[in-house]
């Protein structure tokens, strides 16, 4: 594997506001997160200095393609489809590592092909951030995390430019490229008749265990009473799980389209008509994009600390999300009625198909 030494570029962090003062530069930012935070990266590009010139870039081109055909930060491809740190092409993390990010300079080590990006990029400065977790622990208006990322990102007269009482726009481009479209829409047809209605269920996420939507059980008790009050339903399942009758898995539907994964779920999410989702990538992307009627289920987490809010949405919240009083922190308690979720809190601490079918029934 050819790897290229490129810099010196000023390497930072988003502390001390080293960042936040940077003008005119071209910056990279190294963006070693999960799918999820793509998404809410999203909501912070808006809002960074637009004196400066943005690229993204992290291995593993399923998450990268999240924000190709951003106007605000250009995505770059590693050539690694699954999430990784490139130490397999022998340079992890372009060759540094987050400690050095103080705002002195660095020679980055970059394989190739994301080496011939960089390059035509020409960054002068490089943006790593560990992007720290909230847990609801930030007041309004930085209660989420994307908010507080910014809070530490953006100098704040320019986030006095911003009503930050209102949900933040995304920089995200959420149509897919019409060639990947056109060949979703192929394969969707194979299950999807005229008049049939599409469901999307994302049960577990990859982070967390403890935020997954049970064993399954409760997923296809959903499914059978879902088509047991109308029947023109067909339902993909995100794990490729085999939750009932007429439910196709993601991959057996998609893997042999042989695109990434983000740009696939952009053209599938256009034809979502009810997405059903625990928080990880899937269902913050459909919440940060809109317009898909959508049910988050929240078992260990809370809603205001990651997520704008989405009048097509409704969140359902286990009783171990109040029994530990993350509904009581200071993230909850300090926003304004303009940012509020459309709630619906459970006194059990699990998630039966009872409730979110009544939550389908109130958004289809």
């Amino acid at each position: 594997m050819t790897i290229s030494n490129y810099g010196p570029v000023r390497a930072l962090r988003e502390d001390r506001g080293r960042f936040a003062a940077l003008r005119e530069r071209r910056i990279l930012i190294y963006w070693p997160h999960g799918l999820g935070d793509w998404v809410h990266f999203g909501h912070v590009a808006p809002l960074l200095d637009d004196s400066n010139a943005y690229a993204i870039t992290r291995f593993g081109d399923d998450y990268v393609s999240m924000l190709e055909g951003s106007p605000i930060v250009r995505a770059l491809s590693s050539g690694v489809r699954a999430p990784a740190d490139g130490a397999e092409l022998g340079a992890a993390h372009l060759g540094i590592t987050l400690r050095e990010c103080g705002g002195k300079d660095v020679r980055l080590r970059i394989p190739f092909p994301l080496s011939q990006d960089v390059s035509a990029f020409a960054p002068d400065a490089l943006l790593w951030t560990d992007y720290p977790e909230t847990e609801g622990r930030t007041a309004y208006p930085f209660h989420t995390k994307a908010r507080n990322l910014a809070r530490l990102l953006v100098r704040p007269e320019r986030l006095a430019t911003f009503d930050l009482s209102q949900p933040l726009r995304s920089g995200v481009d959420f149509a897919a490229p019409e060639v990947t479209q056109r060949r979703v829409d192929e394969r969707l047809a194979r299950v999807l008749s005229k008049g049939k209605r599409l469901c999307v269920i994302s049960r577990a996420g990859i982070t967390a265990a403890r935020k997954n939507w049970g064993d399954g059980s409760e997923a296809r008790a959903f499914v059978a009473a879902l088509r047991g009050r109308v029947s023109d339903w067909i339902v993909i399942s995100m794990e490729d799980e085999e939750l009932g009758e007429n439910v196709f898995g993601f991959r057996s539907l998609f893997a042999e389209l042989d695109e990434p994964f983000a740009r696939l779920f952009k053209a599938l999410a256009a034809r979502i008509d009810l997405f059903v989702g625990v928080p990880a990538g899937p269902l913050h992307f459909v919440l940060a994009r809109g317009g898909v009627p959508a049910i988050g289920l929240w078992i260990a987490h809370h809603p205001d600390w990651y997520d704008e809010p989405n009048p097509n949405a409704i969140q359902v919240v286990g009783r171990y999300v109040r029994d530990r009083g993350f509904d009581r922190r200071v993230a909850t308690t300090s926003k304004p009625q303009s940012l509020r979720h459309r709630l619906c809190y459970l006194d059990s601490a699990t998630i039966d198909a009872e409730p979110v079918l009544e939550a389908a029934s109130q958004l289809v």
